[in-house]
């Protein structure tokens, strides 16, 4: 289209300069408003250059080789999209602290590292301390005196410290008291903090180990405010991450914050992701799709509309070949869809793609008849007066106005009367 804008120009330039009389020969009436006039030759085939203006005339052929696809407008199911975007980290619930419940001196260290697993039950230290030693010096007393009072109180206060029931048993099996009594893990993961080492003297109520589950973790995503009210609680989603690109990993939001970001204008929403064989690790940027709930509704594919900035367009099929751009109002978006709240009715035929094309070319055809008004086209637009152009008509107002037409001197003027040639 551009092509034939820059050819017509350069052959109006051209007749100017030189003066070649152009044909008078080849029918107006394809232009607006040119009812029973003529114009140049090839000026009927140009897209809106007809008498009919309205939309741009599209080859089904041609479209095809310049990648237009047409679709129609259907009521179906339409669920939003939401991409959010943040950081693994272990899911609260799942951290556990072990401490100290008595004062003691930490003789054999076995969890020595940090990240290092270890299961439920499993050994972490061996803790000396003279209170369990009379702890269990107590029960074994009350045993032998045959005082169950006494022995449920000494087991009682020993458990209280975190010993665990088969020491006991075995105390009460062997009979004599050990030096040390072993603190296992209250629960399976792996070591992220640890504040103890061998041969430490460490106090009631210390925090020595920090032991965290990762089978689920959590992500805090980032939702931006136009996309808040399609968010809510149990709302469920796919994770992927950049480690293992070709893996996704269901979660679902578990709790949204009540207060928005004033710096950032979003809105923090809580992403618990399974993870049974801890593939995925805290620290790791999480890529999130949400998909909400959706609802039935009037919808064109997402390529179909064209926002322009202030209003979104869809070229819509008259059936006659020539396809009118009409604004209309968007609503949900989905992965492929969009929701069209106003403007289209199921069954119209819509331009799916390269919607651009065809708008360029519309403002295009727009432009050119503009160019040729401005350049002395001497052309009636609509009963638009051009100049030098006498409301008396005739033959003598048309000469004149010929003849005050820069350029214009030598060429051929038709005759102004319908159905009648120079």
């Amino acid at each position: 289209m551009k092509a034939l804008a820059m050819g017509l120009l350069a052959i109006l330039a051209t007749q100017e300069a030189c003066g070649k009389p152009k044909s008078a020969e080849a029918p107006m009436t394809d232009m607006p408003g040119m009812a029973g006039m003529q114009d140049t030759t090839g000026m009927a085939g140009m897209p809106g250059m007809s008498g009919d203006s309205d939309g741009v005339p599209l080859d089904r052929t041609e479209a095809a080789r310049l990648g237009i696809t047409f679709a129609r407008a259907v009521e179906r199911p339409v669920r939003p999209f939401v991409r959010a975007v943040g950081i693994l980290k272990y899911a609260e619930p799942r951290l556990v602290y072990v401490n100290a419940r008595v004062n003691g001196w930490v003789e054999k260290l076995y969890a020595d590292y940090v990240g290092k697993p270890v299961a439920q039950g499993e050994a972490l230290l061996a803790l000396y301390s003279p209170d369990l030693v009379s702890a269990q010096e107590e029960y074994l007393l009350a045993r032998r005196l045959r005082d169950d009072t006494l022995a449920a109180s000494a087991r009682r206060r020993l458990a209280l410290w975190d010993i665990s029931a088969d020491q006991i048993d075995s105390l009460e099996t062997r009979g004599s008291v050990t030096r040390t009594l072993l603190l296992r893990a209250p629960r399976g993961g792996e070591i992220v903090e640890k504040h103890v080492i061998e041969g430490q003297a460490v106090q009631s109520g210390t925090n020595l180990f920090l032991i965290a589950d990762r089978s689920v973790l959590w992500v805090d995503l980032a939702i931006f405010e136009g996309d808040a009210a399609a968010v809510r609680v149990g709302t469920p989603a796919k994770v992927t991450v950049d480690a293992l690109p070709d893996r996704t990993f269901p979660g679902r939001v578990t709790f949204i914050h009540p207060q928005l970001d004033n710096n950032t204008r979003t809105l923090t929403a809580r992403l618990e992701v399974a993870n049974p064989r801890g593939e995925i690790r805290p620290g790791m940027y999480a890529a999130a799709e949400l998909v909400p709930a959706g609802r039935r509704a009037v919808t064109v594919p997402l390529t179909a509309v064209l926002p322009t900035g202030t209003k979104d367009l869809v070229f819509v099929g008259r059936g006659d070949g020539r396809f009118l751009p009409r604004e209309v109002r968007v609503g949900l978006r989905g992965d492929s869809l969009v929701e069209i709240v106003e403007g289209l009715k199921p069954g119209e035929e819509v331009v799916a793609s390269a919607t651009f094309l065809l708008d360029s070319e519309a403002n295009l055809a727009a432009a050119i008849q503009g160019i040729m008004l401005q350049m002395g086209m001497g052309l009636n637009m609509g009963g638009m007066q051009m100049p030098g152009m006498e409301t008396g008509g005739g033959e003598k107002g048309s000469a004149k106005a010929h003849d005050s037409m820069p350029g214009m001197e030598k060429m051929p003027m038709p005759n102004m009367e319908p159905g009648v040639q120079r």
